[in-house]
C-alpha cells in the first residue's frame, strides 16, 4: 500500500517535526514513518489535554513499524490573556484536517484520546470518505462532576491571574497539579495497581516541571470546551469504530464511554481490565496491540485483558 500519495511521508522516513500553517495559529506536527512500503493508512493521533506530540514515545516504539503516525500539537483552544478569542471544537477539527491536507494524506485512521475524542468524532462524522477507521478512548458526553467542578475552578483562577489578584508560587502549582491528577486518575485504583500509579506520577512530574499554572493550562488547552457539547448530535455511520475505556476510569466512566459508543452504528465497545484513564501509558503494550489489531481488521476476541461488545 502506498502512503496515500503523500510525497512527504513517502520520502521522509524516521521521525520529523513539521510546521503546519493554519488560519488561527501555526502549530507543530510530528510524523513517524518506517522505511519501506506502508502496510496501512497513516494514523492521526489526537492527544488529550496536557499531552503533546512527544507524549507517545512508548506507543511509537510498539507500532511505528506497522503504519505511519501523524501526531499534531493542535493550538490551545484559548490563548493566555486572550480569553475572548477562543477556538471551538469545529475550529480544532478543521485544524486537524488541515494537517492531513498539508501532508497530502487523503485517507487516514483516527485515534482520539480523552479531550482529543470530540475532534476525532467530528472528523469521522463529517468526513467518512476520508476516515477509514475511528478509535476513541476516554470519551464522555459530558465531563464527570468532579472534573466539571475543577474546570470551573480553573476558569476562576484564570480571571484572578489576568487581574493580578493572585501571586502563586511553586507550592501552589504543586497543589494544583496534584488536584488535577487526582481528578484525571483513579487514586484508589492506583494504590492497588502500580502501572496506574506510575502513569499518574509521570503526569504529575510533567506538570510540576512547568512554570505554568497546571490548572489554567488544562483549561486553556481544551478543558473549558468539555463544558460545551463535546459529543455532537447526529451520530456516526459507515466508519468502522472502536470506543474503549479502562475499567477503573472515573474521569470518563465506563457508562459514559458506552453512551458515546451507542451513538456510532455497529461500534465495538471495549473495557480494558486493570486500567484507568491513561491507557496508552499504563498498559502501553496491550494498548498498542489493540490498536494494531483493529487497524488491521483482525478479530479482537484474542485480547484476554478486554471485555468486548458490539453496539446495534
Amino acid at each position: 500500500m502506498t502512503r496515500q500519495g503523500s510525497p512527504l511521508l513517502s520520502a521522509r522516513t524516521g521521525a520529523h517535526d513539521h510546521r503546519i500553517p493554519w488560519r488561527a495559529a501555526d502549530y507543530p506536527c510530528r510524523t513517524v514513518v518506517a522505511p519501506g512500503p506502508a502496510s496501512a493508512e497513516p494514523l492521526l493521533v489526537l492527544s488529550g489535554g496536557l499531552q503533546t506530540r512527544h507524549s507517545w514515545a512508548r506507543f511509537e516504539r510498539h507500532v511505528a513499524s506497522r503504519f505511519p503516525l501523524v501526531i499534531p500539537d493542535l493550538p490551545p483552544a484559548r490563548t493566555p490573556g486572550q480569553a475572548a478569542q477562543s477556538l471551538s471544537w469545529d475550529d480544532l477539527t478543521d485544524a486537524a484536517l488541515h494537517a492531513m491536507d498539508r501532508l497530502r494524506i487523503r485517507r487516514f485512521a483516527v485515534l482520539g484520546v480523552s479531550s482529543g475524542y470530540p475532534i476525532g468524532y467530528r472528523l469521522a462524522q463529517r468526513h467518512p470518505d476520508r476516515v477509514t477507521r475511528l478509535m476513541l478512548f476516554g470519551a464522555s458526553p459530558r465531563p464527570a462532576p468532579r472534573l466539571a467542578e475543577l474546570i470551573s475552578q480553573g476558569l476562576l483562577r484564570e480571571v484572578d491571574a489576568r487581574s493580578a489578584c493572585s501571586a502563586e508560587g511553586p507550592a501552589d502549582r504543586l497543589r494544583a497539579a496534584r488536584e488535577l491528577v487526582s481528578v484525571l486518575t483513579n487514586t484508589e485504583a492506583a494504590e492497588r495497581h502500580l502501572l496506574i500509579k506510575a502513569a499518574g506520577r509521570v503526569v504529575l512530574d510533567q506538570l510540576t516541571a512547568s512554570a505554568d499554572d497546571p490548572l489554567i493550562r488544562y483549561v486553556h488547552d481544551r478543558g473549558f470546551l468539555l463544558l460545551r457539547d463535546p459529543l455532537p448530535p447526529g451520530g456516526i455511520r459507515g466508519v468502522p469504530s472502536l470506543v474503549g475505556v479502562g475499567e477503573f476510569d472515573t474521569a470518563t466512566t465506563v457508562v459514559d464511554n458506552r453512551l458515546v459508543a451507542a451513538t456510532i452504528s455497529r461500534a465495538t465497545f471495549i473495557v480494558m481490565k486493570n486500567a484507568d484513564h491513561l491507557l496508552h501509558m499504563e498498559r502501553d503494550a496491550d494498548f498498542a496491540t489493540l490498536v494494531a489489531l483493529f487497524l488491521a481488521g483482525r478479530p479482537l476476541n484474542t485480547l484476554r485483558h478486554c471485555t468486548i461488545e458490539t453496539m446495534p
